[in-house]
């Protein structure tokens, strides 16, 4: 019976993991912008419940700012506020590319542990400026 209840409970929720736009954004790197950027806009993505195998999509929050330093001083500030705030670096991929242009997007990725959060941020040039967004997310 027990069993039975916890197969509906979780048909019923869709099996979204993680946590809520609200509650991402609660979080104090949620909103942590490169000093002097422009163009700094919130980007959210609520999440999707579906229903079936495949457990929809999870939450995130974060921002997207243009900036006239290099991306690699873009992510150099991210690794200094997020690693002072307890997250730890857990992927650098200096190769990687926007999906849409391919163009070049060097990107780093740090985790939390309470709770369980994940940081990521992408930075390229587009002509004189440097593009950058962020994405934090909670996979629990």
């Amino acid at each position: 019976m027990a069993a039975t209840a916890s197969i509906c409970l979780l048909l019923l929720t869709g099996c979204v993991p993680g946590q809520s736009i609200d509650s991402l954004a609660k979080q104090p790197e949620a909103a942590l912008a490169y000093p002097g950027s422009t163009d700094v806009r919130v980007n959210n993505v609520p999440g999707r419940v579906q229903f079936g195998l495949d457990g929809g999509d999870v939450a995130w929050t974060g921002i997207s700012g243009t900036t006239t330093r290099s991306p690699r001083e873009v992510l150099a500030f991210y690794s200094r506020e997020l690693v002072a705030n307890g997250w730890k670096q857990s992927r650098d991929d200096p190769y990687s590319t926007l999906p849409d242009t391919n163009r070049p997007a060097p990107a780093r990725q740090w985790d939390k542990a309470e709770p369980y959060l994940t940081y990521f941020v992408e930075a390229w040039t587009e002509g004189e400026t440097t593009k950058y967004r962020t994405q934090i997310e909670s996979l629990r």
